[in-house]
């Protein structure tokens, strides 16, 4: 007979086993869960081709070499009155103290004349007169600019802009279908914002979806967007996005104003490569999953996943911009495609994005993902900083992420273009900034993020400079910006503290140019405030910096690869690089034999010196190609621009934001004693004229010129009097107010600066002559060039 003490100990025995088992079973249901039934039902639906498609890839591979030599050249004497040089008298309206600098430092730099509307037209001039020309690095490397910005406005225009219309409607047209289907109820909240979102897109490139029944609850949400894009103030909390976004970034500028299409273009990239959503509650100290921003994210790649043509308009768009721009810092379609697939499976259905059992899995896959390099330093706002998808992505750039680490809230808000140019490793240009900003004053972390930035630099390989022409450009730059103070042989005025001031001054000058034409793609860095018949060709010089024609001219044949491999490369542009890099060679080689001692070909003293002429063919060949598309040229009218490249945000000291803006004035002049084949003249050539100053506004082209003192205005022929006369002029947005149907001509007119045009940086003054540009060739000048 068994007792009650056994007869328990079997009770407990029993729950005991029925418990394990339970557990097993629970640690075998929970096995499952790692595994969804949804998943598995994929491997026997057809999955979309697009989940297995990647980006392109090209394989271009352009040789970039440097050629050996040992500079050896020797000095020479210039006179206090100029009077030992070839060509003396060609030139008059010096003063004394400009001419001083020419006979103690062999150049003299003057500000713009006034006479001149682009860089290239100060080349022309000298045809005329029988003068030499002095070709700079500042000219070389603003013929590439040419080039970039106007065949990255051609292939906007004529190529991405109807992908990113057709994309547009297309994926708004598949998020309203999902709104509306049953099937997805739970996500109803979700879908609502996603399908706003989309709906954005289309106001700003004005599609037609009249056919489309859009619930109202979306077009609110849209329009209220749309309201806060137009009126491009400051930070605003998106109804859409529900985090606070710098609506001053849609302020249309760059290559992209004067054009409807191009414009609209701006916006709605704009649009998809500002607007962020987390990955993150950034809110919370540990790594917390901010579900509801994350499950939009998943749906947005689901939906342009499901069709391969939305897919491949979204990866042509993306990978023709990053040639031009590079890759993005932030995470978009690719690497959401590779986190859903790892964590759900290809092609999930939408609904298992509710599945909180995921979560955990999700998280792993989320730490995985890289953070930006580029991360806005704010504290009032709520804008997302960091890891987040954006649909198109703003990109990456070393010049941002060094503005970016040389902010700091309170102490240090304000970068400058010198910050980029110290950390290619430049003393000189430190030590402007120790004289002009003092930044190590303000901020005690500055010195040792500058040196951390120096140290990224030098880790950069050739190969990464290579990988894009923005990088391509940038890595020119460098070159410009090097100083030839403590090596043997270089000419003696390239030895001085002032030609080092200058080659600072030409390359922020072509970053000027860079930043304005890639305005649109590129992430800024962010914090809180605180011709005639025969004619006597004189002898031409080249300023010989070598790599940079070097870099230049492999830049160019870069680019032209570049386009072959993706059938971007017709012939009209096929012509205008091999014009770039014939020209890039001429200046390489001819700077070498400058360097070495030996005298240039007939041949390439002609070449230089029709170098204005041989620009404006280039512009010409562009200009034709750009009316083909039917596109506006004629703002073009100069060289003078501006590009905001950083924001400093509103705090509660101050409320309104500001924006530091870098840009060329008209160009100014230089005058250089040069020595080709045994004579020693006095040539002349072009610099950059660049400016750097804070703004209370993102200021456009139009804007910039209204400050220097340039102005169109519309021109009629009036009958009764027998003479033009101005019937209109256009405001300082470039806004044309004339009679209608009055027919006009456009004229460009150069006047006073505006009052509130600003000086240029002071550090400026050590070589660029502050006294007024007089100078002019003399026409009563008679020399025999060729004896």
């Amino acid at each position: 007979m068994k007792t009650r003490k056994s007869i328990n100990i079997l009770f407990i025995f029993v729950v005991l086993c029925l418990l394990v088992i339970t557990a097993c079973s629970k640690t075998k249901e929970a096995d499952k869960i790692e595994t969804p039934s949804i998943v598995n039902d994929n491997v026997q639906k057809e999955v979309p081709k697009a989940w297995e498609m990647n980006m392109s890839t090209y394989d271009v591979n352009v040789l970039y070499q440097v050629p050996e030599f040992t500079p050896n050249v020797g000095k020479y004497e210039i006179n206090s009155d100029l009077s030992s040089l070839f060509n003396a008298g060609q030139y008059t309206g010096f003063t004394q103290a400009q001419m001083d600098s020419i006979s103690e430092d062999g150049f003299v730099a003057l500000m713009p004349s006034y006479d001149v509307l682009k860089m290239h037209h100060i080349y022309e001039f000298p045809m005329y007169k029988e003068s030499p020309v002095f070709i700079t690095v500042d000219s070389a490397l603003h013929l590439y600019h040419l080039y970039y910005d106007n065949s990255l406005k051609l292939v906007e225009a004529s190529t991405m802009y109807e992908k990113l219309e057709n994309m547009s409607f297309n994926i708004f047209f598949e998020s309203i279908e999902t709104y509306k289907n049953i099937k997805y109820e739970d996500l109803n909240e979700e879908l609502k914002f996603i399908s706003a979102y989309f709906l954005t897109a289309c106001k700003l490139m004005d599609i037609d979806i009249q056919s489309i029944d859009v619930p109202e609850e979306i077009t609110t949400l849209a329009d209220e967007e749309m309201k806060l894009i137009e009126d491009s103030s400051d930070y605003s909390k998106s109804p859409i996005l529900k985090k606070d976004l710098d609506y001053s970034q849609f302020v249309v500028r760059g290559h992209y104003t004067g054009d409807e299409k191009l414009e609209k273009y701006f916006k709605t990239m704009m649009w998809y490569g500002l607007s962020g959503f987390p990955v993150f509650d950034e809110t919370k100290t540990e790594p917390t999953l901010d579900i509801d921003s994350l499950t939009k994210s998943m749906i947005i790649t689901c939906l342009t996943l499901k069709d391969e043509k939305n897919f491949t308009a979204h990866e042509n768009i993306y990978s023709t911009t990053a040639l031009y721009a590079g890759m993005s810092d932030d995470l978009g379609i690719f690497e959401f495609k590779d986190l859903i697939t790892n964590v759900y499976g290809q092609n999930p259905d939408l609904n298992i994005f509710k599945d909180s059992t995921y979560y955990g899995r999700l998280l792993e896959e989320a730490l995985l993902l890289p953070e930006p390099k580029i991360q806005p330093k704010l504290t009032l706002v709520s804008t997302s900083v960091g890891r987040q998808f954006r649909f198109m992505g703003q990109r990456y750039s070393f010049d941002a992420e060094v503005l970016q680490n040389l902010m700091e809230p309170i102490m240090r808000p304000v970068p400058s273009g010198l910050d980029v140019i110290a950390s290619f490793g430049s003393l000189r240009a430190e030590k402007l900034l120790d004289t002009y900003y003092k930044p190590k004053e303000k901020w005690d972390k500055y010195e040792e993020n500058l040196n951390e930035m120096r140290g990224k630099q030098e880790e950069i390989t050739d190969n990464e400079w290579m990988s894009d022409l923005y990088k391509g450009w940038l890595w020119s730059i460098k070159s410009s910006a090097v100083s030839f103070e403590e090596m043997e042989g270089m000419p003696t005025f390239m030895r001085s503290e002032k030609w080092t001031d200058k080659n600072i001054h030409t390359a922020l000058g072509s970053y000027a140019e860079l930043k304005h034409d890639s305005i649109l793609y590129m992430k800024q860095a962010a914090a809180e405030m605180g011709g005639g018949g025969d004619i006597n060709i004189p002898y031409n010089y080249v300023e010989p910096n070598v790599e940079v024609y070097c870099k230049l001219k492999w830049l160019a044949q870069n680019t032209k690869e570049h386009l072959k491999v993706r059938n971007m490369l017709d012939e009209p542009t096929s012509n205008v690089l091999d014009s770039i890099i014939e020209m890039q060679d001429t200046l390489m080689n001819v700077s070498v034999k400058e360097l070495t001692n030996q005298n240039i070909t007939e041949d390439e003293n002609n070449l230089l010196y029709t170098y204005g002429g041989r620009i404006d063919n280039i512009i010409q060949i562009i200009y034709s190609m750009l009316y083909e598309k039917n596109l506006n040229a004629s703002n073009d009218y100069t060289t003078a621009l501006i590009a905001d490249i950083a924001t400093i945000a509103p705090n509660s000291f101050f409320p309104k934001g500001t924006y530091l803006e870098i840009g060329n004035g008209l160009p100014c002049e230089i005058y250089l004693v040069c020595n080709t084949n045994g004579k020693t003249y006095l040539a002349k050539g072009a610099l950059f004229n660049y400016y750097e100053f804070l703004s209370d506004k993102r200021l456009t082209d139009a804007n910039w010129h209204n400050l220097i003192g340039i102005r169109k205005a519309a021109i009629v022929y009036d009958n009764e009097i027998g003479r033009y006369r101005e019937a209109g002029t256009y405001d300082e947005n470039g806004v044309l107010s004339v009679e209608e149907g009055v027919d006009y001509i456009e004229e460009v007119q150069i006047g006073e600066p505006s009052l509130h045009m600003v000086s240029k940086p002071e550090w400026t003054n050590s070589f660029i002559s502050t006294e007024e540009n007089n100078v002019m060739v003399t026409n009563n000048i008679e020399l025999d060039w060729s004896k």
